[in-house]
């Protein structure tokens, strides 16, 4: 499993990344930020260690597993299948024998392109309003249920009496 950390604990990974882009701007193309995607870049995403060591080598292997998980969880997966008759030759397509039919079939993976490095920021955001408006909606609901019943005992009056 690459992602680890959810968006709240890969952020800061992210802001270590940025601080030092902004101070090595030029390190971006080793860093393969935007690729090449290449052995050595997917070797990278075999450290699973979840040891923070402070480096910025352990930010963006974070960072970078985290884009590849985001890219395979949006991926869509393709899947064809076709009647074909039982002496047809399967030389040709592969072929899944079912109790009455065969069928020839096909699996495609699409979108398979990776998540933007800045899409990160953006989905940080993002989430934040989804967790406020949420935080907002179970508020109001709380306060609406609270009203109505301090409404419903409104006329409820008190006696005190001398024991």
């Amino acid at each position: 499993m690459l992602d680890l950390l959810d968006i709240e604990g890969l952020y800061p990974l992210y802001n270590r990344v940025e601080r030092y882009l902004e101070e090595f701007p030029e390190e971006r193309k080793t860093l393969q930020i935007d690729g090449p995607y290449d052995e050595a870049f997917y070797q990278k995403l075999l450290d699973l260690s979840t040891e923070d060591d402070g480096t910025v080598a352990f930010a963006l292997t974070k960072v970078q597993q985290y884009r590849v998980a985001m890219t395979a969880k949006d991926c869509s997966i393709m899947i064809a299948l076709s009647p074909c008759l039982q002496d047809a030759s399967s030389d040709q397509r592969p072929v899944v024998p079912s109790s009455r039919s065969r069928f020839a079939f096909s699996v495609s993976v699409l979108d398979l392109d990776l998540k933007p490095y800045e899409s990160i920021a953006h989905q940080y955001k993002l989430d934040g309003k989804i967790v406020n408006y949420y935080s907002k909606t179970v508020h109001a609901k709380d306060n609406a249920v609270m009203s109505t019943r301090f409404k419903e005992s409104e006329d409820c009056t008190l006696v005190l009496h001398k024991v």
